[in-house]
Formats: C-alpha cells, sequence, structure tokens
C-alpha cells in the first residue's frame, strides 16, 4: 500500500468519536480551568520552589537541566494548549454526541428517545448525500414498510385511521433502523475534520509540553538512583 493510499485512508476514517479520550479526558478537562488559575500557579514562589525536587534527584539538583520555573513553564504551557484543544472541541463536536460519543450509545439512546421525524429525516439525508458505509445500502422498500407500520393511515387528515404501532414497527424493523443510525452516525463523526485536526495537533503540543519535565525529572532520578558519575555525565 502506497503513501498516498494510506494517508488517505487515514484522512477518510478520520472522525470525531475516535479521539474523545485524547481531546476530552479528564487531563484536558481539568485544563480547561487553568488559564484562570494560571496567574496564581505560575508566579507563586511556594509552588516553584516545590519543583527543585532535591530529595528526589539528590546530589544532581545542581546538574545541568530545566530549572523549576522553567519545568512550571511547561507545565503551565501544556495545560494551556490542552484546555484550548479541549474548549474547541466543546464547541466544535458534532451534535449527534448529544446522543452519545460511541456508536452503541448513541443507537441505544436514538432507538429510546427519537420519533418517526427523526429517522425520516436521516433517512431523506442518507438518500440525498449518499451513502458512506455499508450500513447505508438498505432498500428503500424496508423504509416504506416501516413507515407503513410505524404511521396511522391517513395521518394528519379528519379520516386518520388510528392503525400505526410505533413501537411494534421500532422491534419489527430494528435492523433497518440501526442501519440507518450506524451510517447518519458515522457521515456526522466525520464532518468539520479540519477542526478536529486543530484539536489534536493543539492536545499534541499540549501533552508534548508536560511530558518533557516529566522525561527530564525521570533521567535525573534513574541517574541519581543508580549511582553514575555526575562529573562524568557533565563532561
Amino acid at each position: 500500500m502506497s503513501l498516498e493510499t494510506r494517508v488517505s485512508t487515514f484522512w477518510y476514517n478520520f472522525r470525531w468519536s475516535d479521539w474523545i479520550g485524547y481531546v476530552d479526558g479528564w487531563i484536558p478537562r481539568f485544563a480547561f480551568f487553568v488559564p484562570l488559575l494560571g496567574y496564581l500557579i505560575l508566579f507563586n514562589d511556594n509552588v516553584t520552589s516545590l519543583l527543585k525536587f532535591q530529595e528526589l534527584v539528590g546530589s544532581l539538583a545542581s546538574f545541568d537541566g530545566l530549572s523549576s520555573g522553567e519545568r512550571l513553564r511547561f507545565v503551565y504551557f501544556g495545560l494551556i494548549f490542552l484546555g484550548l484543544s479541549n474548549l474547541l472541541f466543546r464547541f466544535k463536536k458534532p451534535y449527534i454526541f448529544r446522543f452519545g460519543t460511541n456508536i452503541r450509545e448513541y443507537t441505544s439512546n436514538c432507538l429510546q428517545t427519537l420519533s418517526f421525524d427523526s429517522f425520516q429525516r436521516m433517512h431523506i439525508a442518507i438518500r440525498e448525500d449518499g451513502h458512506f458505509t455499508q450500513s447505508g445500502k438498505y432498500y428503500d422498500s424496508e423504509w416504506d414498510g416501516f413507515k407503513e407500520a410505524a404511521l396511522n393511515e391517513g395521518e394528519g387528515t379528519d379520516s386518520v385511521k388510528r392503525n400505526g404501532h410505533w413501537e411494534d414497527a421500532k422491534s419489527q424493523y430494528g435492523s433497518l433502523l440501526r442501519s440507518i443510525l450506524n451510517e447518519y452516525f458515522f457521515k456526522k463523526d466525520i464532518e468539520r475534520k479540519n477542526w478536529l485536526l486543530v484539536c489534536v495537533v493543539a492536545s499534541t503540543i499540549g501533552y508534548t509540553l508536560l511530558i518533557i519535565p516529566s522525561f527530564e525529572l525521570f533521567i535525573k532520578v534513574a541517574v541519581s538512583t543508580f549511582g553514575f558519575d555526575c562529573a562524568k555525565l557533565q563532561t
């Protein structure tokens, strides 16, 4: 498989639901409040002194590396990027996430709460825009059968007959409705990919900024623990 094909395949399947934990996990959600409290943290001398880790790194406390203030800045700006990414996610995420952020949760909630009109709008959108998955290849005859079973004959007129059974129709045509929901979820899940890409890039920058001081501290602790010669390391 060529690189161009791999990139094309990745971009086609690049969707919001696959990145929920990355851009909307507990760390990004916490980071959302950092801009409000950042100045209290960043310019607090007590916090800066805690990041020296003199007892933990031992003789390497004075070894060349990040200062406590630099560590704090990395953490601060890392959380800023994660917070901005999470804020953007909340504004740009697909509206279908109101019913669920994965296909199982979305299907279950929609089958319980949506009306016939909602399913009809989905069906029309799928037929107008074309299908993106195998689920969208259901037959129109199936939809016509579901419509006939779900609605009352003569609906909206004075001669209406109360012979429609919504719950029975949902049970009878459950496979059809799940196909519609699967197709519609995927369709909306891949919209506005450019905004998703911005969120992922911003989150990646944020996580990287958080990892840098952690990795640097890990190196110092490992060197201090296993007793390497600091003088040799400095030369």
